[in-house]
């Protein structure tokens, strides 16, 4: 095993404490010159997980998650994960014959979800979000960035990363981001894609926004949190249907937003 920024310093002066692929160049670089299986990567406190494959290739989280979840669920089990889940995610627990049960988005709300299912009964091996962080309540209840890496080595005992990953590859995502002056624009920006939903053949969901699935695609409009933005996701496995469906939505939201202007 080999590391990279391994001693303690809550500065983080060797990379950005964010796993995404923008910042976590130096590993895929080791990766390749170490001829290593695996490059695992975490946030600041370690709770999250992400990973590079055996050539040195990103993996997105999406990916990975679907993987970890094709591994553990089985007929009549339950995933949770936010309500921005990856189509990936979805088809897995399809194939599985298995339940999606989805929150706002955020960790916090997935562990209300989980409890609120494992009082009721049901089972659920897997849980999380795209961005690394994941749960197995089988073993505890809190993401664990160690632990979930150990999981996905499971998975790359006996074939490559790329190959583990390689069923999960083959979707397109879509993201804008969509700016607001104040509140009243945000609620006509907000009720213009409700409108958009209700217009829909789609099956929505108002879980965080309005996210419209239509089996094998799907498209979500929803306030952000933090920023004066509404945020408008698509994914699909056809790129020019992803683009479409963003394009749809954002189409209605910023003509709204155009009126509220005028």
């Amino acid at each position: 095993m080999k590391t990279i920024n391994a001693q303690p310093d809550g500065r983080f002066p060797g990379r950005d404490p964010e796993p995404v692929e923008a910042t976590l160049g130096e590993l895929r670089s080791l990766v390749r010159a170490a001829d290593a299986d695996l490059g695992v990567a975490h946030d600041g406190d370690a709770d999250r997980a992400m990973f590079v494959d055996e050539t040195g290739s990103h993996i997105e989280g999406a990916a990975a998650f679907a993987a970890l979840a094709a591994a553990e669920l089985g007929p009549g089990e339950t995933c949770v994960s936010a309500v921005n889940v990856s189509q990936r995610l979805v088809d897995v627990v399809a194939e599985a014959d298995a339940e999606m049960a989805l929150t706002p988005i955020g960790s916090t709300h997935i562990i209300t979800v989980i409890r609120e299912l494992l009082a009721d009964g049901e089972t659920v091996p897997v849980a999380g979000e795209s961005n690394g962080g994941i749960f197995f309540p089988g073993y505890r209840l809190a993401r664990d960035g160690a632990y979930t890496a150990a999981r996905f080595l499971e998975l790359v005992a006996n074939q490559p990363a790329s190959a583990v990953i390689a069923p999960y590859n083959d979707y397109h995502n879509v993201r804008e981001n969509l700016h607001h002056r104040n509140d009243r624009e945000r609620e006509v920006m907000l009720e213009a894609a409700a409108q958009a939903a209700r217009e829909s053949d789609a099956t929505v969901d108002t879980t965080d926004g309005y996210r419209l699935d239509y089996g094998d695609s799907w498209v979500l409009a929803r306030p952000s949190g933090t920023e004066p933005i509404v945020r408008v996701y698509a994914e699909a496995r056809d790129p020019d249907r992803a683009a479409d469906l963003a394009e749809w939505m954002v189409q209605h939201v910023t003509d709204a937003r155009a009126d509220a202007r005028r």
